[in-house]
């Protein structure tokens, strides 16, 4: 893994997400020990305990969001800063995340995303057109479309990113507004470059869904409170039933507030 780099990003008042992030960060650094790891942040004082590099936001927030109306936008945009700044590969990681052993084997083939999602994911776009900077033009074809998660985005070369950023915009602008349709955009980029996507599942953990994110934070937050930070396993079970019946107190609970 020499050579490198791991990105996350924290912005925003929740404070879960800097929570998240170090659970995350705690089992990158069991699994890769020298890992260099950058987090682009609006409160960069917050992280100067951590191994990390604290990357301020500044006022790139508004273009990396178009003013805060699509706000995943910032994983490409944040992604292809970072491979402007470094010297080898970077891997964008989503906070909400966990590190198994085996990750570092996933990352071999330089572009990986989370894991794969479906084939043909919008078939509403058949024929959908546009000029990208790097690879020319790009047309949705159903037979060929393919769609990631983007909880993880692992790179090279900047020009596959920029070039899922300009697909992201070419869709909103002619309102194609799809959820999440930076994951389609960086998957349809990489392909359109020729690139090999590795899986990265299920070495790489990813629990966006809301009520496991909900538990989640209720054991991260036990987990802070016992010891300094350090590298970790991943030392948080989520078995279904105890998620279920985690969120059905407190379900009861706010149905008797």
């Amino acid at each position: 893994m020499s050579g490198t780099t791991f990105v996350y990003i924290d912005y925003g008042p929740s404070p879960y997400i800097g929570r998240e992030l170090r659970y995350s960060l705690a089992t990158l650094l069991a699994e890769v020990p020298a890992a260099d790891v950058v987090v682009y942040t609006d409160k960069p004082r917050e992280y100067e305990a951590l191994p990390v590099a604290p990357q301020p936001i500044g006022d790139r927030l508004g273009a990396w969001t178009r003013d805060g109306v699509y706000n995943h936008r910032i994983k490409p945009c944040v992604l292809a800063d970072a491979l402007g700044a470094q010297s080898g590969p970077c891997v964008l990681m989503d906070t909400d995340s966990w590190i198994e052993p085996g990750f570092a084997a996933t990352l071999a083939a330089g572009s990986a995303m989370d894991r794969f999602e479906q084939r043909d994911p919008y078939p509403e776009l058949a024929g959908f057109k546009t000029r990208l900077p790097h690879a020319g033009e790009y047309v949705y074809a159903p037979e060929t479309a393919v769609m990631f998660n983007s909880g993880l985005i692992a790179a090279r070369d900047a020009a596959p990113v920029e070039d899922a950023i300009a697909l992201i915009d070419a869709l909103w602008d002619a309102g194609r507004r799809k959820f999440n349709i930076e994951q389609i955009a960086v998957s349809e980029s990489f392909r359109l470059h020729g690139l090999v996507i590795g899986e990265t599942f299920p070495a790489f953990q990813h629990y966006c869904r809301r009520s496991l994110k909900r538990y989640m934070h209720w054991r991260i937050d036990a987990w802070m409170k016992r010891a300094p930070f350090a590298p970790t396993r991943p030392c948080i079970a989520h078995p279904r039933n105890a998620v279920r019946a985690f969120n059905w107190v407190n379900r009861v609970g706010r149905w008797y507030a």
